[in-house]
């Protein structure tokens, strides 16, 4: 059992990183005073040294633990595979505790590409989570799997970075929360199945996904090859059908995914089922809603 004296070194540790969190958030590292932490705190500064060891130390300790209590609140985007959900809940939190991310914004600003750690905790957590994103959007492709969790997470962030941009560019709806979270889900999720459908269409014709530009186009024939090759022009053509075909599907896939995850947050909100088969009659027939709704 935990004595006196560990305890109250625990309550001192949880009271400087509290105070810390919000220094920190506030002013970053460079402007952050450890005077100011130790007073908000109630200890002497000299305690933030002999538990912490330094600033940047306590910088460290404070993101990964504000980066755990993050994990715990917000399920990660593997545990369902729902891009959309995720989003959501990621574009919820970020918005009503901006702290996480205005560390994570001050850490770029002042040391650059270097990321803090603490035990390794930070390395084995973004190593599970794109284990868990190659899981998701069905590829093995590590960088891949990294541009598409990064693009994801990057929307929702800067929708609450920049708040002063979202109101020139939405107006008298900048805080329509509801709206703007609605098409985050429906953007990320449809664009996920996108990139992943074109990459493997890519993949099947071994083209290197690991270079994730625009598609190559196919090469000309030599002019000494074009009289020799009967019926060369009518296999472009079927080749580009079908080409035209793939892209087609992807899209109504990511279309329908997104129609998807509506009508589950509809319902979710208090809408019945027949309620949105009626709302999206003459699009698809109200078994496919009930079978979108139990997905």
């Amino acid at each position: 059992m935990p004595t006196t004296e560990v305890k109250r070194s625990d309550a001192t540790r949880a009271a400087l990183l509290r105070a810390a969190r919000t220094e920190f958030a506030e002013r970053g590292p460079a402007g952050a005073r450890v005077d100011r932490i130790a007073e908000t705190a109630g200890v002497n500064k000299e305690r933030i040294y002999g538990i912490f060891g330094s600033k940047d130390k306590l910088f460290d300790a404070v993101l990964i633990d504000t980066m755990q209590e993050f994990s715990e609140v917000v399920d990660p985007l593997w545990k369902d595979g729902d891009v959309g959900a995720f989003v959501a809940r990621f574009y919820d939190y970020q918005r009503t505790n901006p702290q996480l991310l205005r560390l994570i914004t001050w850490e770029g600003l002042h040391r650059g590409g270097e990321a803090g750690d603490v035990g390794g905790w930070r390395r084995e957590h973004y190593r599970e989570k794109l284990e868990g994103a190659k899981a998701s959007f069905g590829t093995e492709d590590p960088f891949l799997a990294g541009l598409i969790t990064l693009a994801v997470c990057a929307a929702p962030n800067w929708f609450n970075t920049v708040p002063q941009l979202r109101g020139l560019l939405l107006g008298d709806r900048v805080d329509d929360h509801r709206a703007i979270r609605e098409f985050l889900s429906a953007f990320a999720e449809a664009a996920a199945r996108a990139v992943t459908a074109e990459a493997g269409d890519r993949s099947g014709q071994r083209v290197d996904r690991s270079d994730f530009g625009a598609a190559p186009s196919p090469a000309a024939p030599a002019e000494d090859e074009v009289d020799s090759a009967p019926g060369k022009d009518a296999e472009d053509e079927v080749d580009a059908a079908a080409e035209r075909l793939r892209r087609a599907q992807a899209e109504a896939d990511a279309a329908k995914a997104a129609l998807g995850a509506a009508l589950r947050r509809a319902n979710t909100d208090g809408a019945s089922a027949n309620a949105l088969a009626k709302r999206v009659a003459g699009t698809v027939s109200r078994p496919v809603v009930l079978k979108l709704l139990a997905e």
